[in-house]
């Protein structure tokens, strides 16, 4: 039985505020927050009859000539109420972590840390290589109709799967995978590998975790971690998907890999991985770049930058604590 409360509508208008708050002055969202109190009623009313329909997405060109694609301000906090909604009916394994709810980060590396200094000396991770533009529609959405029996709620997400793309006036459908800038899309990746999810943790002899696309195994003996790297491999047959060659690892702890940010090795959490500070730089510079072509002041450019640095400090401090480095 599904309960539409208007809470939950008011939530996820205010997580779209939220989310764009930074978005330049000609961006959709300010149009839609300064009419909101004249549509949220009729806006809601008309999802609640089931006549609402997902706009095209935007695809927006950068000068470097990267691109992105990006739903419209009113239909975003449509599919962020529909998750909140769906997310107690889909099924998420508990050794998937990226959900919203879920074990926190520093519990996650603790935990890994003391697996670790257990005597778990073997490691498998890997991740898949474009995990969204692989995912099948059709199973997403069946997986959908299992466990999700309202009207309204499938048809948002069945218009969701099936989006379409607008550049320069000109319409077009991807073929295949679901689009990745929508708060749907971490809940459906999670709920998609439920069964994936299920036979690893119930192997003996190793310890399972998963985040997104990220597949992390531990062992204290060699057997156990290549009978679930060949089991996680068949599920990745059977749903079309292949590991990443260049983020896949295997063999003993004592030559360090990286798990969410922190470089791990047999001795446990040692620090913030090596790749983290480069991803920042080149983030930073992005940045800067692109409130550039905005056209802000050089003050306002170093103010944002500025709480840009002090946000990843937070989260290098935090990762440095996760990791024991930070004491």
């Amino acid at each position: 039985m599904f309960y539409f409360r208007l809470r939950t509508w008011d939530e996820a208008y205010r997580w779209g505020c939220n989310a764009r708050r930074h978005h330049p002055a000609n961006a959709d969202i300010w149009d839609l927050r300064f009419h909101w109190r004249n549509r949220a009623e009729s806006l809601y009313r008309q999802i609640l009859s089931g006549d609402y329909r997902l706009s095209a997405m935007q695809r927006y060109r950068e000068p470097s000539g990267e691109s992105y694609v990006m739903w419209s301000a009113q239909d975003a906090p449509v599919l962020k109420w529909v998750t909140l909604i769906i997310r107690s009916y889909l099924p998420v394994h508990e050794a998937c972590t990226h959900v919203a709810g879920r074990q926190g980060r520093r519990e996650q590396l603790s935990e890994i840390d003391v697996w670790l200094k257990q005597g778990d000396w073997y490691v498998f991770r890997t991740d898949i290589r474009g995990y969204y533009r692989h995912i099948r529609r059709e199973s997403a959405y069946a997986l959908v109709c299992q466990h999700v029996a309202h009207p309204v709620l499938r048809d948002l997400v069945r218009q969701y799967l099936y989006y379409s793309v607008e550049e320069g006036g000109e319409f077009y459908t991807p073929l295949s995978g679901i689009c990745r800038g929508c708060s749907l899309s971490p809940l459906i990746g999670a709920a998609l590998l439920w069964e994936t999810d299920r036979r690893l943790s119930a192997l003996k002899g190793i310890h399972y975790r998963r985040y997104m696309d990220d597949f992390l195994i531990l062992s204290d003996r060699r057997w156990p971690v290549r009978r679930a790297r060949e089991l996680l491999y068949e599920h990745f047959d059977i749903n079309e998907f292949s590991a990443h060659p260049d983020k896949t690892q295997v063999g003993k702890t004592e030559k360090g890999f990286d798990w969410l940010g922190v470089w791990f090795t047999a001795r446990g959490a040692e620090g913030i991985a090596p790749r983290a500070p480069e991803n920042h730089r080149c983030r930073r510079l992005r940045l800067e770049e692109q409130l550039r072509r905005r056209g802000l002041s050089e003050t306002a450019i170093a103010e944002r930058v500025q709480r840009y640095e002090q946000r990843w400090n937070i989260r290098a401090s935090g990762l440095a604590a996760s990791s024991g480095d930070g004491t």
